[in-house]
């Protein structure tokens, strides 16, 4: 099977990477990475869908062969510009939208702001703590233990 093709666009001067596997006239889907991945992690799915989808797989600022915003810009804000920017100058509203951990909130919160440009969505692991888990048991040390090692969204060193 062949792969995606490279290609970038512009947000807020950065210059950002993103994967399209072809298909332009089939639907668009966009698949939004999370927080420690980057746009081929995805590939996996791409291939699986590409012939029924126009499968778009950005790279998030500073992931893969985005480049860094020097001196910060790592906020939600900044992200769901970024993702604004790719579905606006693709032309591809209303996109489906399939997004893990970080790139799920980024999804979610896309969609809060532009209703209007998301067909459907799904979000794999993106609003953090289940609300089945007791209140008393997220508050825990314990809790708070097995999650010291969740890494900060939208947080770069």
């Amino acid at each position: 099977m062949q792969g995606p093709t490279s290609h970038f666009y512009f947000s807020q001067r950065l210059r950002l990477h993103y994967v399209d596997w072809g298909n332009e006239a089939a639907a668009p889907l966009l698949l939004v990475h999370g927080g420690r991945d980057h746009c081929r992690n995805w590939d996996w799915v791409a291939e699986r869908l590409c012939d029924r989808y126009h499968v778009i797989a950005p790279d998030l600022r500073g992931h893969g062969d985005s480049a860094w915003a020097v001196g910060g810009g790592y906020d939600q804000a900044a992200y769901i510009y970024d993702l604004a920017q790719i579905i606006h100058q693709k032309q591809i509203a209303p996109v489906t939208i399939i997004a893990h951990s970080l790139g799920a909130g980024v999804a979610l919160n896309y969609c809060g702001v532009f209703p209007e440009n998301v067909k459907k969505v799904v979000a794999i692991e993106g609003l953090g703590p289940s609300p089945a888990v007791p209140a008393a048991r997220r508050s825990s040390a314990n809790w708070r233990r097995s999650s010291a090692s969740w890494p900060a969204p939208a947080t770069c060193s």
